[in-house]
């Protein structure tokens, strides 16, 4: 999925404290990857669950590694140093509530390091709580998260999924085009600027690669609108909307018959994302902390400002649309985490969540956008941060990616699909220290 988280933009890896007396070491992540792939070729054998009700079998995995006996792990920009459970603020305090959800959907994505855990899974029962956390305490070795400087602390922000009214078909109050992805647009590897996407155009006999067009282009050309006007997805109410949306990457679409329309993320035009809400700061219009809910705020107070606001992002993004058939809108943000006050009572989860970069749905307060480029995609981590001002310890699982994602101690938190989860996620900047929980049996 997505693209983004104030896009994908979301502005939001993770931390911890470093323990005196460990042996250092260091491995390149591809080497890492090598010494993961050769430890789960030949996985154990699936073991029933034992007869007694209190204590299933867990097998244990081929090699389990002592705390001490294992050294950190280093790639540019990333540390691990080796950790215990016990050393997890709330390990034993995370109510493990949707964890096997989460754990099965990583299941199912190809990530060969979590094979031979995920077979051994298979034999455990999904609503046995404390079998599941013996699971991971057997299979998986934790790691602090560390900085390049050894800082162990970074920024944790927040995404969702909205849920907005539109039409597959223009007229008011409709008629913000959403955009699926385009037939002309070709990738530039190895382009002078910063534009990754472009379109090709013609000259005489020769063919040129340009950038594609900005989001302030397409506003000013008939022609890229005419171009794209081809694959809209979806027609929106507000332009602010239409950002918001693209921002997230992904949205739930309500249609004037009833039924639900899920927009998941299918690329961009290439360009970097550039925050509105800095836009804002820089022009003076706005000072502190610039969350989705003010920024929807001053657009409400400055409507004829908001084309010249919307321009100063230059990234577009496009959508697929799958039809979801007749259904109310729900939130899925779990009650039992939603702020104080919310309106996230207990209601049900939308079609399992949108799909995130791992190719699997994601779960709410348990997925996590991160840089892929320092950490695999489908990796358990743990994540210390706080959310509405509670603190929040929870196990969680790297299944998308962001934009604006970037850096060892950088988390994006899913916080589900609707208003409520919006608002929570729309005022989540917090810091964060993360541990990352990699398979026994891995030897730097």
């Amino acid at each position: 999925m997505r693209g983004l988280t104030v896009d994908s933009c979301r502005a939001a890896m993770h931390r911890a404290s470093t323990r005196p007396g460990r042996a250092l070491a260091r491995l390149t992540w591809s080497a890492l990857a090598a010494v993961l792939l050769a430890s789960c070729a030949s996985p154990p054998a699936v073991a029933p669950v034992s007869p007694a009700p209190q204590a299933p079998v867990i097998p244990m995995p081929p090699t389990a590694l002592s705390p001490s006996a294992a050294a950190p792990l280093t790639s540019p920009g990333l540390r691990l140093q080796a950790a215990s459970f016990g050393e997890l603020p709330g390990w034993k305090a995370d109510d493990f509530a949707d964890v096997w959800a989460a754990w099965q959907r990583d299941c199912r994505a190809p990530v060969p390091q979590l094979a031979a855990a995920c077979a051994t899974s298979a034999a455990l029962s999904a609503s046995d709580t404390a079998a599941q956390r013996r699971f991971f305490e057997q299979w998986f070795q934790p790691w602090e998260a560390q900085g390049p400087a050894g800082q162990d602390s970074g920024l944790v922000t927040g995404y969702y999924e909205p849920v907005l009214k539109g039409s597959l078909t223009p007229g008011w109050p409709y008629e913000v085009p959403i955009y699926g992805l385009p037939a002309d647009l070709v990738l530039r590897p190895d382009a002078a600027d910063d534009v990754t996407r472009g379109r090709v155009v013609w000259t005489g006999r020769r063919k040129e690669v340009l950038p594609y067009w900005s989001r302030a282009q397409i506003s000013a050309d008939p022609q890229a609108r005419a171009v794209l006007g081809r694959k809209v997805v979806a027609w929106l109410e507000s332009p602010v909307d239409a950002l918001f949306l693209q921002v997230q990457g992904s949205g739930l679409i309500e249609l004037p018959d009833g039924r639900m329309m899920r927009l998941s993320y299918a690329g961009d035009n290439g360009w970097p994302y550039k925050s509105v809400g800095r836009w804002l700061l820089d022009q003076g219009e706005l000072r502190g902390t610039v969350t989705m809910q003010i920024i929807r705020a001053w657009a409400q107070m400055h409507p004829a400002r908001v084309p010249q606001m919307l321009d100063a992002n230059p990234r577009v993004v496009f959508f697929h649309a799958t039809l979801l058939g007749s259904q109310s809108p729900a939130e899925s943000m779990p009650a039992h985490w939603a702020p104080h006050n919310s309106a996230a009572s207990a209601a049900a989860p939308t079609r399992g969540g949108p799909t995130g970069a791992l190719g699997v749905p994601l779960t709410a307060l348990r997925s996590v956008a991160v840089d892929k480029r320092l950490l695999t995609l489908g990796t358990p981590l743990w994540l210390a941060t706080t959310v509405a001002g509670q603190p929040f310890a929870h196990l969680v699982f790297a299944q998308d990616v962001g934009s604006a994602i970037t850096g060892p101690l950088r988390a994006d938190l899913f916080f589900g699909t609707g208003d409520a989860a919006g608002d929570a996620a729309g005022r989540q900047q917090s810091p964060g220290r993360m541990w990352v929980l990699l398979p026994r049996g891995v030897r730097p």
